[in-house]
Parts: C-alpha cells; structure tokens; sequence
C-alpha cells in the first residue's frame, strides 16, 4: 500500500500519498475569495459566462428600483491569455447608529471568470467592496495552469490544477484541504487542512486531555491511546494523538490527528491538521464498521503520509518575473482619491476641520493596492438635526486628499463583543432523519436560511468575528458580526459592531452528543479552528 508513492501539492506544501489514492482539493480560498475550477472548453465556458451574466441581469429587472440585487458593472479581463469576465452585482444597503448619528453602508458581490489551457477558474465572494474586483483581477493574473500531479517549480499558492505564482500582492488568507480514499476500503478516509493560524491558544494535547477528564470510565475503557504526545515533521513543531476506538455495536475503528499552531499572518506557517479515520460506515447515516485495514497497515500508512509532510522548496523564480518593486513612500507622502493607494498604513485626510468629521474617521487604515476613497465630511449637527436624528454630510467637488503619516499595520484588538446569536430552529428538517443527506462539508448557507445539518461553519467573510462557529440543524443562520473602530465615532463607550449577512460553510458535521463533548474546547461561542479531536464515541 505504501509501495509506489505520488506526491500532491497542497497550498504551499507537499505530501506523499499511495499511488492508488484518489486525492482531491476542496475549499480552495485565497484574500477572501472562494476559488472554483473546471475543465472544459473555450466555447463551453463563454456559453456559461453569458448565461451567468444574463441570469444577473434578469434577477436585477426583477427587482425593483433600488438596485437591490441587479448587474452594477461588467466587464472584460485585460489579461494577457486569458479569455473572461468580471461582474460587480447584488447591491446591498445598511446603515449603523451610533447614537443619533446614521452611518450608511453598502457592500456587492463580486464574480471574475477566467478561462485558460482549456481550464476554468472562478473568484468569488459577497459582502465585498466594489473595489474589490480589481483585487480577484490582480490575483488571477499571478494564476498559472499546471498538470494534475505537477509540482510547481517557483513559489506560489497551489489549488486544483493551478498554482498563484510569486510574487503576490498582499492578500490576508489562504485556505486548502486535501482530501484522500483508498480504492477498497470504504471505511478509511484522510483530510490534510491548510488554514491561516492564530485562532487558538489551546492545543490538541490540552483539549483532549479536557475530553478524557469529562469522560465516562466506560467510554475511556473502550478507548485505547496508541501513541500520544508533541511531535515535529520536518521542521513543523506538532502535536498528534492516535486513538483505537472499540464502538458500543463491538467495532473497532481508529482515529489519528496531528495539528501544527502555525503563526499568526505568516502564510509560510499556516495551521495545519492532519485527520485520519477508519471504521467509518460509508453509508450515511450507518453505524460505525470494523476497520478494513488491520491496525499494523493504519500505523503504517499514517506514518509513511505524516512523515513526509514538508513546506515545498522552489527553485528561483524564472527570469521573466519582474524585479523586486521599489521601496514604498516615505511618511508624508500625498495621494490623491482615485489613485492606488502606494503603501499599506494610516492616511489621514488633509479635508475638514474644527467641527467637521470625516466619516470612516479622519484618519483611516488603507491597504497598498486599493484605490484611495473620496471623504465623505459631517459638519456638526444643529439641535434640530439631532432632535430629527439626521446627519448632514458634504461630498467635496474635488478629489480629496490623503497623507501617510504611519506606516504600521492595524494593531489587535481583543473582541470585546457579542456575536449574533442563530435564529429560531424550525420544524422543516425534523422528519429527515439523516444530517448528511441534507448536506455535505462544503455546503454554503447564506444568513436567515434554514441550518440544513448540524456541524461547524466557517464564516465566509474574511474581516468578520464569527470565524467559525457551531450551528444545531434547522436554526436559521445568523448575520457576520463586524467591529468598527472605536475612531470613527469620537468618544465612544466601547466598540462598536455592525451586521450584515453572510454565507456560511459548512466544515464539519457533528452532532449535539460530539459537541458536549467538546465544551471545554470552546470560549465564548468560538470553536477551536478545523474539525474537533476524536475522543471516545457515544454513537451505538
């Protein structure tokens, strides 16, 4: 079985897997983007793409005036060798109080469609800023083809078929899952998680030391620890536990994880969780089966994927890549609205003045590569525009002006809020007696729709707070919780938070008895990231 080995490229990282493996990626994200793949025909995908793009259009028409929900702007990729399109659509509208004080919002979703070597890419992503197209547009001109077991040979990002190339511009996540099955044994299945680190503290060896003490003595008599403890591969400091699980129906399965905490913002040294069960009823819903592979083959199987994880070492990136780009402005520097802002940090806007504010705050973190926003200034409001709760704003005829005055990055911030809770559940899933076959690990849920399976959901908005959360069936999903810095409204009592609505996706499917057993791993309503640790099964 562990005889002839390929090699997959997952993320920024490789692994060796048996040759008869069927491997595959899923829940490829990069800067927030959800990223989808296919292989067809130039043809086929400009019949698609026309389809789409008149389905937005009609779904516009449809609506009413506002806007709400129609085709904002579309357009052609100006990318050389690449055939596409990119539409800005779906118009939403809110606003926050804050006090008497009305701030409006508004946010769109965004699709950029690509076809190349008779492949097609799709970016996608909602509540986003409309500016936020360019940085799918930017991002797919660093997307190379490549062939299905091809490692790449410079620096880059892999998905399905595909790999960003360095260098990229600065994006905030990256997300891959590597999913593996042996022809002939059902039962067995393997996940490889590649997230962004630094959403916990606790470690695998803590939270399942957590379980094992909340336990019964008759679950921990039918677990048994194989091998448990630290464990670096590679250079990548870990933990793993290996479980064999004696079922209440007298089967045996075995379940092994390794997790790596990676560092914080550093996409060199993401998360990383290693999962591999047998035992599984490939039959949803089924009762749990005896291990296909005896456990010598398990042990072995897993150490011969495990050992060979590695961070992939590139050649020098080729000769046609451009040169390293220049050192950015010094503080000081002016930039005019309209123009790409030329380095990441804090702007202050030159506009305004006693008694006017600038709405966002006159001084305002900006990302190199957006454009620089027009200041939108409040003059002070009279008596009788607080009594009306109404706040008069000036848009100035000329672009205004920002100035770098810090260099820094956002700093952190702990959250000092609470999240929106899931609505009311419904009776509508209650006669399906199966969870998964309302849905499967990479479903997406929009906010106020019916929860179709109990399990963790990841947020998909990258600036949110949910991050990813636990939702029993039939609840209605709940809006993404965003902080407002405390700036923007003066003096303030404490942090301020908005709602908007969301998608969700669906990571993991666990039932109310695994997450009882999980509530030492979760603070404050927040689940430890990926799928929790596999402790003594409950399920006859």
């Amino acid at each position: 079985m562990t005889g002839k080995m390929k090699t997959v490229c997952v993320g920024r990282y490789l692994v060796d897997v048996p040759g008869e493996a069927d491997v595959s990626l899923s829940g490829e994200r990069i800067s927030g983007f959800a990223i989808d793949s296919v292989e067809e025909d130039e043809a086929t995908f400009r019949g698609r793409v026309a389809a789409r793009e008149a389905e937005i259009a009609a779904r516009g028409r449809d609506h009413d005036d506002s806007g709400e929900g129609g085709m904002l702007d579309a357009h052609d990729l100006l990318i050389p060798g690449v055939t596409g399109r990119s539409f800005v659509y779906g118009r939403s509208r809110g606003h926050m109080m804050n006090g008497d004080r009305r701030i409006d919002m508004e946010s769109v979703s965004i699709e950029v469609h690509a076809h190349m070597n008779g492949l097609s890419f799709t970016m996608s992503a909602s509540s986003k800023q409309a500016q936020g197209v360019k940085d799918a547009e930017t991002l797919l001109a660093r997307l190379q083809v490549r062939g299905r077991d091809e490692i790449p040979r410079g620096p880059g990002f892999c998905v399905w078929r595909g790999v960003f190339a360095e260098p990229l511009p600065e994006h905030e996540n990256e997300h891959v899952t590597l999913h593996l099955g042996l022809p002939g044994h059902p039962d067995m299945g393997l996940a490889f998680d590649v997230m962004p680190a630094g959403r916990t503290d606790r470690s695998l060896l803590v939270r399942v030391a957590d379980i094992d003490a909340d336990a019964s003595a008759d679950e921990m008599l039918r677990v048994t620890k194989l091998r448990s403890g630290k464990r670096s591969i590679n250079g990548i400091d870990g933990e793993e536990v290996l479980e064999r699980v004696r079922e209440l129906n007298f089967t045996t399965g075995y379940s092994f994880m390794w997790e790596a905490h990676g560092v914080g913002n550093d996409p060199l040294q993401p998360y990383l969780l290693l999962n591999m069960e047998t035992g599984t009823n490939p039959s949803p819903g089924g009762k749990p089966v005896d291990s296909s592979l005896h456990e010598d083959a398990v042990l072995e199987l897993w150490d011969s994927i495990s050992s060979s994880i590695r961070l992939r070492k590139s050649d020098s990136p080729p000769p046609s890549d451009p040169p390293p780009a220049p050192p950015g402005p010094k503080l000081g520097a002016l930039a005019t609205a309209g123009e790409i802002c030329p380095q990441s940090g804090w702007w202050k806007c030159r506009e305004g003045g006693p008694g006017v504010d600038v709405q966002g705050g006159s001084v305002q973190w900006i990302r190199k590569g957006d454009r620089m926003p027009q200041a939108l200034l409040l003059p002070r409001q009279t008596l009788w525009q607080k009594l009306r709760g109404l706040q008069p704003s000036i848009e100035p005829s000329q672009p205004t002006t920002w100035r770098l005055v810090d260099q820094r990055l956002r700093p952190r911030t702990p959250m000092l809020v609470t999240l929106a809770p899931p609505g009311p559940g419904s009776l509508a899933l209650e006669g399906e007696a199966d969870p998964v076959q309302a849905a499967a690990p990479g479903t997406n849920v929009r906010t106020g729709e019916i929860c179709p399976a109990s399990g963790w959901w990841r947020c998909g908005e990258a600036h949110a707070l949910d991050g990813t959360r636990w939702f029993p069936r039939g609840s209605t999903l709940p809006a993404a919780t965003f902080q407002v810095a405390v700036g923007m409204f003066g003096r303030s009592a404490g942090p301020e938070v908005i709602q908007r609505r969301s998608t969700w996706q669906l990571m993991r499917i666990a039932e109310a008895e695994r997450v009882a057993l999980l509530a030492g791993s979760v603070q404050d309503g927040q689940p430890e990231p990926g799928p929790p640790p596999m402790g003594p099964s409950t399920l006859a």
